[in-house]
């Protein structure tokens, strides 16, 4: 499996003719909030189409008009299902995700770390928890999860490699909510 904590973000995008995608599609690699701002601003004539996984999609949307559409596809798994939300439906998005394998599922409510990302890092930083009070070995959750509640993955193989993406998320629901259960674990 490929360290993406190992490499040098990636960030740009993919050219379609009037539209342009985060790239994160292609190589999964990681961009910083500001490095997404950066690439909105250095294209305002172009629609844009961003992965926001870690982020608030409606704080991008309000700075930012020529952002058409945001995704989350930074958890995908083998099934390359990936939550979608349009200003405006296009067709030729989907047709574009689709193309490039992925299966897009539309939501009209967008809020931050969307529904499947935000759910999927909870597990997995009260996973870490646990571990570091002892409760149980990694496999032994993994193994609770996959076969206690049917999940395909347990949250430590959720979580292998995309640790980043985690404990990004988790600091900017923190940020917006002032919740503590967005705390992030010291084993992240």
């Amino acid at each position: 499996m490929k360290n993406v904590l190992a490499e040098k973000p990636s960030v740009g995008f993919i050219n379609m003719t009037n539209v342009l995608f985060d790239n994160v599609l292609i190589n999964f690699g990681f961009a910083t909030k500001e490095e997404k701002k950066t690439l909105l601003r250095s294209h305002p004539a172009k629609k844009v189409f961003m992965d926001l996984t870690c982020f608030d999609p409606a704080e991008f949307y309000n700075e930012y008009p020529n952002l058409q559409g945001s995704f989350a596809a930074l958890f995908c798994d083998e099934s390359k299902k990936m939550e979608i939300h349009f200003r405006e439906k296009n067709e030729a998005v989907l047709l574009k995700l689709k193309g490039l394998g992925f299966t897009p599922i539309e939501t009209s409510i967008i809020s931050c770390g969307f529904v499947f990302p935000r759910t999927v890092v909870q597990i997995i930083n009260e996973a870490y928890f646990a571990l570091a009070e002892g409760v149980a070995t990694k496999e032994d959750i993994n193994r609770a999860m996959k076969f206690g509640v049917n999940y395909p993955k347990g949250p430590f193989e959720w979580s292998e490699g995309k640790e980043l993406y985690v404990k990004t998320l988790l600091k900017e629901l923190l940020e917006k909510t002032g919740d503590k259960r967005y705390v992030a674990s010291q084993l992240l």
